[in-house]
């Protein structure tokens, strides 16, 4: 008598012969299994897609709590990106500005999230999808050093750039006619999209730079590593390396000025000691710079600091002794000091 292939109770045969390969219990709790899954909507079955849609969700959600400002927190704002605040270029993709960008994103990210997860992997679709949104963030802010820029859409165009590289030149078993179908389809979503961005308020250069930055993860993650995992990781870390090479370089060429613009937002936010800190950097790479050694002790002055206000407003003279901003603030500074405190 033939026995049930999980728990091996003896199975009942048939007038024609025939057994179940499950009992009763063990196919009533796989067919409980296979009815939930189908009732999640697929999302265990793409589980790097759902937490990325997931994360973005919960952000939205979390920015209307009373108090909580998450997009000045995490948005990709080129002065504050470029003068330190590097998390900005990882948070800008978990983060939209209203419920129609997150909408759109969001179905397009589960458009092309799973065809991902099926092609590289599930945690390989996590990385690309972090690797190339910092890559979208860096090129938005490298072509426009004043720009803001948000959302999952750099990440998106970062899959489906790695998805196009796959399917050309990977070795996935698929068959032909499949990779033909998939490649036409993403090729028409980044035409359309290039295309569509070129009118209104959309960051086409954050979509360049995910899509060209899943171009370079795709082609040796797909051609040379499906089938191993450390090469897999190893193509990402290269990549990413990449990245993080233009990130230094640009913020070598860029930083210094970000800091004094980013200086000038944080006092305006009356966050003077933000504001210092940030200057006495642009200082020491801008030394020559008689107004942002002005502008230091100005901050200094508003942070109860008047010892350094002297010190940066006495270095801005000897920088430019004509600096009529220096002198004024310094005579007045020590003529404040020096008057008696009325009782």
């Amino acid at each position: 008598m033939p026995n049930c292939l999980k728990c091996g109770t003896a199975l009942a045969v048939n007038e024609e012969g025939v057994a179940p390969v499950l009992c009763d219990r063990c196919a009533g709790a796989a067919t409980g299994r296979a009815r939930r899954s189908m009732s999640m909507g697929g999302l265990a079955a793409h589980p790097a897609t759902t937490l990325l849609m997931a994360i973005s969700i919960i952000a939205y959600i979390v920015d209307f709590f009373p108090g909580i400002d998450l997009r000045s927190m995490g948005v990709n704002s080129g002065p504050l990106t470029l003068s330190g605040e590097y998390w900005r270029l990882f948070t800008a993709g978990f983060l939209h500005a209203n419920l129609l960008h997150i909408g759109l994103n969001m179905w397009c990210l589960w458009y092309v999230g799973p065809l991902s997860e099926r092609l590289f992997g599930k945690w390989q679709t996590f990385a690309i999808y972090m690797v190339t949104g910092v890559g979208g963030a860096l090129l938005s802010i490298a072509s426009n050093h004043q720009r803001s820029e948000l959302g999952a859409s750099g990440a998106i165009f970062g899959i489906v750039g790695a998805v196009l590289a796959g399917v050309k030149f990977g070795n996935f078993a698929i068959p032909a006619g499949e990779k033909k179908a998939i490649f036409s389809s993403m090729a028409f979503f980044a035409i359309f999209n290039f295309m569509f961005g070129m009118y209104g308020n959309i960051d086409n250069m954050c979509h360049l730079g995910g899509f060209v930055t899943g171009l370079l993860v795709g082609l040796p993650l797909s051609a040379f590593a499906r089938h191993n995992k450390i090469l897999q990781l190893g193509t990402l870390v290269v990549t990413s390396m990449i990245v993080a090479a233009g990130a230094t370089e640009l913020v070598q060429q860029e930083g210094p000025p970000a800091k004094k613009t980013a200086a000038a937002i944080a006092w305006h936010q009356r966050n003077y000691s933000k504001a210092a800190h940030l200057l006495e950097q642009y200082t020491v790479a801008q030394p020559q710079d008689d107004d942002g050694l002005v502008f230091l002790g100005e901050a200094y002055l508003n942070s109860n600091e008047p010892e350094k206000a002297i010190g940066a407003f006495e270095q801005a003279l000897r920088v430019n002794p004509n600096s009529e901003d220096a002198k004024q603030a310094l005579e007045e500074l020590k003529g404040r000091l020096a008057s008696p405190e009325k009782k």
